[in-house]
């Protein structure tokens, strides 16, 4: 008998759950929309396949049987189904959470430059207004950068 295991996580990206594998030291090949693990139960290897949109876990149910890894004399340190599973998901989310952090440093990063972008833009914009009310007023204007911020000086003529 057959079953398909329920897992709390989704497992939806198949990078991360590839990650995962690796980290817990568990080979795998791919066939098509299937992860064919090393794990082996009585009607064969167990896999990850593609359904909905999620990687679900089969393997043979049948409890007697997952006492007996006699077939999995590859695996260095045998595990039950159960803490096989745990330990899939507890990787998934470190690689999850390690590429949500990634994308948020790289969001934060965006903002900082369009922040950035604007601040430039309004300091130029109240730049040309300083500038034309001077000129409409009669002054003359010379710009010079002290210590990267610039310095409007105005200066007017009378005789």
């Amino acid at each position: 008998m057959s079953a398909v295991v329920k897992t709390i996580t989704p497992f939806i990206n198949k990078e991360f759950l590839l990650q995962a594998l690796d980290a817990i030291g568990c080979k795998y090949t791919l066939q098509g929309n299937e992860i064919i693990t090393e794990r082996v139960d009585y009607y064969g290897n167990q896999k990850f396949v593609l359904i909905n949109g999620r990687f679900q876990f089969q393997h043979d149910s049948s409890a007697n049987r997952e006492q007996y890894p006699w077939r999995n004399l590859n695996v260095k340190e045998y595990k039950t189904v159960s803490s096989f599973l745990v330990a899939v998901e507890s990787k998934y989310h470190y690689f999850y959470n390690l590429k949500m952090e990634e994308l948020e440093k790289q969001r934060q990063e965006e903002e900082r430059i369009r922040l950035e972008n604007e601040r430039k833009a309004f300091v130029e914009k109240q730049k040309e207004s300083i500038i034309a009310k001077a000129k409409e007023k009669g002054y003359s204007v010379k710009e010079e950068n002290v210590k990267g911020k610039v310095k409007l000086v105005l200066v007017r003529n009378t005789y």
